[in-house]
């Protein structure tokens, strides 16, 4: 004989200790989830610009949950089993994703697994009535308060990029001034003097992209009744701010003209966040025109029946929230075990450098610097994504050789990989790219003073060093190929500009973007770095590549070694891992 719903009697359950049991269920989920819900959290503390919004999107989702609060609480919540499936399927891709493969352990991978189980919680706790009323917010949740990849946000950026170059170059011309544009960049020609704007990715608009599509949901879900008026202010996200970045970046032309420093740094953040009030304001107009499109007869309500404030659940509600925790800690020890059993670590330390890149030589034999060190003001800086950098012409002597631009950039402490390579940089500049993807080409470096290290091997095989007076150099692992690019640019005529680069990664070499990933970020790894080496060369129509990647050759077997000697030793780096791990 089956029982009847209607037949088990409902509990109420007291605030307080409905409040002490979501209290533990909150540990319990944290517990497991610590790791995933620590770096949200640091993106949106230290990517404010970019991400500070997801900070405040579960207030709102809350505040989506309170406006229903009398639906909810008209019946008694039910449990409902199947919510268990989705929390156990997010479990075990959480898992998968954090102790898999490498290529798994990705933020919106695992993101994915966090939000299965909080919607599977919520299901199993309240039952399938309160989903008709909770599914809104929670996608809402999982929408916005998550970081979104910055490989896919790059995608998009780029494109927000030539918008807002093309719409700030009509908009300066309309106002009267003399500007011309190269890719990404403007140059406004005022009294005689020239004023370059650099529309770089901090600039973009991708920044107040993803704030406005949480901006016009929200507002959607609160001030408008039909779906075809929330469709069209949630679509209208994109071009209002495309448009306000546009009159931000002529705002900061014209501003660079009184100061070029007002285009750049704390002030340059100041305007863009300043911009934000009469956007907000412009979508407060759309939103009055969808409301007055149509005029709605005022509608008589019904008296409404008594609200009822109490929390009640159909049977047991302390039987569920026991399920839920022990569910949640028991997963949490055994996913601790399996970190700890496998040698995992989740949580990537930063190495730094042993050498300021300031401290490479500026001569070596047949080279010697020209100029000064190049420096980036904050917002070079910020686009590029480090601070520790070097930026430094050399030139041969032979003269008939031509100068060769180095660059090093140095990451460490990051999540994830995203490099700033020429293939990408270097278009958003205005230079155009004459072949259709870039070349992967061998370098031809001198290794005749290179030995095998006889006391440190990776994997069995031996580390290759220079053996000097002073220290021992332990030189990276992998094959040495150029990612390689050609280039022409308007202002430099006939001639080309050739860029190429490859990469240093926990002591192994890649010429690929995408392999940093696997190489940086293997879970096996306490630390993770990663350190791009790029070449640029300009040379006449009759330059080719052969010869670029010949002159890099000849550069990077003098280079290399007083690079390696500024990167962390990665020898000695793992031997004080597993030194520290016997110990403990």
């Amino acid at each position: 004989m089956k029982t009847r719903t209607e037949d088990i009697p409902s509990q109420e359950v007291m605030p307080q200790k409905f409040l002490l049991w979501s209290t533990l269920l909150a540990v319990a989920f944290a517990w497991i989830f610590w790791d995933f819900l620590q770096r949200q959290f640091w993106f949106a503390v230290e990517q404010q610009a970019d991400w500070g919004h997801t900070l405040v999107i579960p207030f709102i989702a809350g505040y989506f949950v309170w406006l229903c609060k009398d639906k909810l609480l008209r019946e008694p919540f039910q449990r409902a089993w199947l919510g268990l499936i989705p929390v156990i399927l997010g479990l075990a891709w959480y898992s998968l994703c954090a102790l898999g493969p490498t290529a798994m352990h990705h933020h919106n991978l695992m993101g994915a697994g966090v939000a299965s189980t909080f919607a599977g919680l919520v299901l199993f706790l309240f039952g399938w009535r309160a989903m008709r009323y909770l599914w809104f917010p929670l996608l809402y949740l999982f929408v916005f308060a998550l970081t979104i990849s910055d490989r896919f946000m790059e995608v998009i950026t780029f494109e927000l990029q030539d918008i807002a170059s093309v719409g700030s170059y009509y908009g300066l011309s309309f106002l009267g001034l003399d500007v011309t544009r190269a890719g990404n960049t403007l140059e406004i020609f005022y009294d005689g003097n020239t004023y370059p704007l650099n529309i770089a990715e901090a600039c973009s608009g991708m920044r107040m992209l993803m704030a406005f599509f949480a901006l016009g949901v929200a507002m959607a879900y609160t001030s408008l009744n039909y779906v075809w008026q929330q469709i069209i202010l949630v679509v209208l996200a994109i071009p209002t701010a495309v448009f306000v970045n546009i009159l931000r970046v002529m705002t900061l032309g014209l501003l660079s003209i009184a100061d070029s420093g007002f285009a750049a740094g704390d002030f340059h953040t100041f305007v863009g966040t300043l911009w934000l009030i009469p956007a907000f304001l412009i979508y407060l107009g759309i939103v009055w025109v969808l409301k007055n499109l149509l005029i709605e007869e005022e509608e008589e309500f019904e008296e409404e029946e008594q609200v009822q404030n109490n929390i009640r659940f159909t049977g047991s509600a302390v039987s569920g929230f026991v399920v839920a925790v022990v569910l949640l800690a028991s997963s949490a020890v055994a996913f601790q075990f399996g970190v700890s059993s496998l040698n995992v670590y989740l949580h990537k330390e930063a190495v730094f450098p042993r050498k300021n890149f300031s401290l490479l030589p500026i001569q070596l034999e047949g080279w010697t610097r020209v100029g000064e060190d190049i420096r980036f003001d904050k917002a070079g800086v910020e686009a590029l994504g480090t601070d520790l950098y070097l930026s430094r012409t050399y030139v041969s002597t032979n003269r008939s050789m031509p100068a060769v631009q180095l660059h090093v950039a140095y990451y460490t402490g990051q999540v994830d990989a995203v490099p700033h390579v020429p293939d990408r940089c270097m278009v958003a500049g205005g230079f155009v790219p004459l072949t259709s993807e870039p070349m992967t080409l061998p370098l031809d470096i001198d290794q005749s003073t290179w030995s095998e290290d006889e006391s440190e091997s990776l994997g069995g095989i031996p580390y290759r060093i220079i053996d000097e007076e002073e220290e021992i150099i332990r030189l990276p692992f992998g094959e040495f190929e150029l990612r390689t690019t050609q280039f022409s640019h308007p202002q430099i005529g006939t001639d080309r500009v050739f860029a190429g680069y490859f990469f240093v990664a926990n002591g192994k070499t890649t010429a690929y973007p995408e392999r940093i990933r696997l190489l940086a970020f293997d879970r096996s790894s306490q630390y993770a770095y990663y350190c791009k080496i790029q070449f640029t060369i300009r040379g006449d129509r009759d330059f080719t590549t052969e010869q670029f990647v010949e002159i890099v050759s000849t550069f990077t077997s003098e280079m290399l070694p007083e690079i390696m000697e500024c990167l962390p030793d990665w020898a000695e780096l793992n031997a004080s891992t597993n030194q520290m791990n016997q110990e403990s």
